[in-house]
């Protein structure tokens, strides 16, 4: 199996050519204003440093947010056009458990973060349990007090993972800190979990409306 990784929910792009469980290729870089201009070029620059083609894969793994509502719409359009164009089945992974994959032998609980603004995150809390990431929190959009006082009350040890820990580090507890940008790679770690999803209606995980929405629903209100 040949499959291509590919990730941009929050300013940063990882794509990943993996084979049978190991890391041929990866490129990792900022793409806070240009994702639509890089990410098809650096889908081809991964597959070249892999040595492969296109013909040869055989599987799109697309990550599916949340994040930024443009990049992950940017995401999954290639995704979707590359599967259906090429023929191939097409998975999809959290950016949240990805995310938290930086710490995938911790024994503590993950915490991956996603700046959603206003003192708001996208977040999850897992725990790995028998060589899998178990969920302990579901993903959502949660306020960071919400959120704090949900990991006190856990009473375990946890690590929060992701680069916007730098943005977010003075609203956060006193705990370890992982602020490393996603690697597409790492999910080799849990690839024997990812399920076959329809192309046709796989729809990105935005778990909020976006802000015109809720300004409409604001004014429905009034």
């Amino acid at each position: 199996m040949v499959s291509l990784v590919v990730e941009a929910s929050n300013g940063f792009c990882s794509i990943a050519c993996i084979e049978n469980k190991n890391i041929l290729a990866e490129k990792n870089l900022e793409c806070n204003n240009n994702l639509s201009a890089v990410i098809l070029s650096e889908i081809d620059n991964c597959l070249k440093a892999a040595n492969k083609t296109k013909s040869d894969l055989t599987e799109i793994i697309s990550s599916e947010g949340p994040g930024s509502y443009t990049a992950i719409r940017v995401v999954a359009a290639v995704c979707k056009t590359m599967a259906f164009t090429l023929k191939l089945p097409l998975k999809v992974v959290s950016s949240l458990k990805l995310l938290a994959l930086l710490e995938f032998n911790s024994n503590k609980l993950i915490v991956p973060l996603i700046d959603a603004r206003r003192g708001n995150v996208f977040s999850a809390v897992y725990e790995k349990t028998n060589n899998e990431l178990s969920v302990v929190k579901e993903e959502g959009y949660y306020s960071l007090d919400e959120l704090n006082d949900f990991l006190e009350s856990e009473g375990k040890d946890f690590i929060y993972v992701g680069q916007d820990i730098k943005k977010l580090k003075e609203k956060l507890l006193d705990a370890e800190y992982n602020e490393s940008p996603v690697r597409s790679g790492n999910i080799i770690e849990i690839y024997d979990a990812l399920e076959i999803k329809d192309f046709y209606n796989m729809k990105p995980k935005y778990l909020r409306k976006t802000e015109a929405e809720r300004e409409l629903e604001n004014d429905k209100n009034k």
